[in-house]
């Protein structure tokens, strides 16, 4: 059974898109099955994997309309491959048209769990690319979710923003009845400049100020073969394996998976 790891934070611009690209394709190159699905209406995880979303129907806008219309999906639809090696549900912006169509569904926040139950058993992990915000496509990958990563720069809005999402967390434990999932799998340092005493500062403040939530100890330096990248449509370890970005996004691959394997054990 697949675990649904879901990339979330408030605020944007914090890389969550590039965080969940390099590490669902590092986690793949390991050996794991993979799935992620962009729920993103700007669907830059479908433009940065260079996947053309197959018409509106074929991307994750035709599952939410099956699943608001309470049809059966047909297997493996919308799902296509990425050249390495990882499948995706895209996405487009007509998604935007599907916030008031859930708004309005039965259950709307439970609409991508109940999709994602059907598929989970295909799968070692499957990843959520949400959009910035608490919106309601963020309810369905935290009602969806397990755990959640969340990828955050060390300055101190993107810091006070956090406050307002491990609020939702708590309520949707509260109301999907397990007072624990989904569980924070750890924050991750985006962007990071150690040279600059705030950063260094800011991430200190952050291990204080939530002790109790795992920190990846890897973390993702300011770096422009990052960008690059992502207008080349390649994963960092594609484009240029041996770069330091590379290098420490392998480092988070194996430190996600470390701590997946002690649960294992643990469990």
């Amino acid at each position: 059974m697949g675990k649904v790891i879901a990339c979330v934070n408030e605020k944007g611009g914090v890389a969550k898109t590039t965080t969940i690209k390099n590490l669902s394709i590092g986690v793949a190159m390991k050996g794991y099955k993979v799935l992620v699905i962009d729920l993103d209406p700007s669907a830059g995880l479908t433009r940065s994997l260079d996947l053309l979303p197959p018409g509106v129907e074929g991307s994750i806008c035709g599952v939410l309309r099956f699943c608001i219309e309470c049809e059966d999906i047909p297997e493996g639809f919308g799902i296509v491959h990425n050249v390495e090696g990882i499948d995706a549900i895209t996405s487009s912006r007509e998604l935007h048209d599907y916030e008031s169509k859930l708004a309005a569904a039965y259950r709307r926040e439970d609409m991508l769990r109940r999709y994602i139950s059907t598929i989970k058993d295909k799968y070692d992990f499957i990843f959520l690319d949400c959009p910035a915000g608490l919106g309601i496509f963020v309810d369905n990958a935290l009602f969806a979710a397990d755990d959640i990563i969340i990828p955050t720069e060390a300055n101190f809005l993107d810091i006070e923003a956090m406050q307002n999402l491990f609020a939702k967390i708590n309520m949707v434990r509260k109301q999907n009845g397990t007072g624990c999932k989904p569980a924070v799998s750890g924050i991750v340092f985006t962007s990071v400049r150690l040279s600059t005493r705030n950063n260094r500062l800011l991430m200190e403040k952050l291990r204080q100020d939530y002790k109790t939530a795992n920190i990846f100890k890897a973390y993702i330096p300011l770096n422009s073969k990052i960008p690059e990248s992502d207008l080349a449509k390649e994963s960092i370890f594609a484009y240029e394996k041996n770069c330091t970005a590379a290098l420490n996004y392998m480092n988070l691959v194996d430190e996600f998976l470390e701590m997946e394997t002690e649960e294992v054990v643990t469990d």
